[in-house]
Formats: structure tokens, C-alpha cells, sequence
């Protein structure tokens, strides 16, 4: 008879479990908690060394290293996508990240810490600003930007990234 060694055990039990939570396209809650726990230090430990521009800088890798690892281990590719999905959306809750609005995401969004940024050329289309003027050059300048930021947020999906891949918003 063939006796295994307490590590060869472990590792057949290891794959055992891991071959069940493809079955069931669900993951052990402890397993969840100590790899979300791992993604959350590695994100705040990332963004306070300054290697990551900010917390949310590897959300896209880790869903992508989830997802393909859990489909090397047999599960299908959408409960593998939801469940990488859930588990990067946890691990940036422990991390304390929070997501900015849609406005302070756009380019121009200008305030900082309270303050104004100074602008010194038109934000349609880079002339110098005349005196009195704090982000657009002319009303022209200013209604056409607004125009077509209208346009593009009451664009539908295809053509919203039609118009943002044209335009120089």
C-alpha cells in the first residue's frame, strides 16, 4: 500500500477542495477573507510607498490573476469573473477605498484641496485667457464644450465611445 506524506496530503485535499468549489462555482469564506486581506495590504501597502498612483491601481490585475487562476482550477469563466469581481470589490473595502464621482474624474474638474487651479489657456481650444476669463476664451468656446459634453452624456453606449474616441474631451 502507498503511504503519502502529511504534506502530499494536504496538497491532495487542497486540490480536492478546489476541484468542489468549481463544481459549485463557490469559494470557502476563509479562503475568501485571507486573499482579499492579502489584496488590501498589498493596495495600501502599493499606494503609501507611492508605487501606485492610487488605491484602485491593481484592481484590474488582481481580477485578472483571479479569474484566470480559478479557470485553470476548472471553473467556468463567468462565476470565475463574478467571483474575482466580488473578491476585488472586498479587498478595496478593507483597503478604504473610495471611488471618486463622475465629475472629479473628468478633465475638468479643477478643484483641489478647496482651491482653484489656475488656468492660463482656454479649455476648448488652448488659446491664451483674456483678463476676466477663468476657463473658456469666448462663449463661443464655452457653449460648444458644453454642447457636446450634453452630446456625449445623452449618447448611448456605441455611440458615446464613438464621439469620446473623435473628440478631444
Amino acid at each position: 500500500m502507498l503511504m503519502l506524506t502529511p504534506e502530499a496530503m494536504e496538497m491532495h485535499r487542497a486540490l480536492k477542495r478546489r476541484e468542489r468549489d468549481a463544481r459549485r462555482g463557490k469559494m470557502a469564506a476563509v479562503r475568501v477573507d485571507r486573499l482579499t486581506d492579502a489584496m488590501a495590504a498589498q493596495m495600501r501597502a502599493a499606494f503609501t510607498e507611492g508605487h501606485a498612483a492610487s488605491l484602485f491601481a491593481f484592481e484590474g490585475p488582481f481580477r485578472h490573476a483571479i479569474r484566470s487562476g480559478l479557470c485553470l482550477q476548472g471553473w467556468k469563466w463567468a462565476a470565475a469573473d463574478e467571483m474575482a469581481a466580488a473578491m476585488v470589490a472586498e479587498a478595496l473595502r478593507k483597503a478604504g477605498a473610495k471611488r471618486p464621482s463622475w465629475n472629479e474624474g473628468q478633465p475638468e474638474w479643477t478643484i483641489e484641496s478647496g482651491t482653484l487651479i489656475e488656468r492660463t489657456r482656454c479649455q476648448r481650444c488652448h488659446k491664451p485667457l483674456p483678463e476676466d476669463h477663468h476657463k473658456f476664451c469666448s462663449d463661443l468656446c464655452r457653449t460648444s464644450h458644453h454642447a457636446a459634453l450634453w452630446r456625449l452624456r445623452e449618447a448611448d453606449g456605441e455611440s458615446a465611445v464613438t464621439m469620446a474616441v473623435r473628440s478631444n474631451l
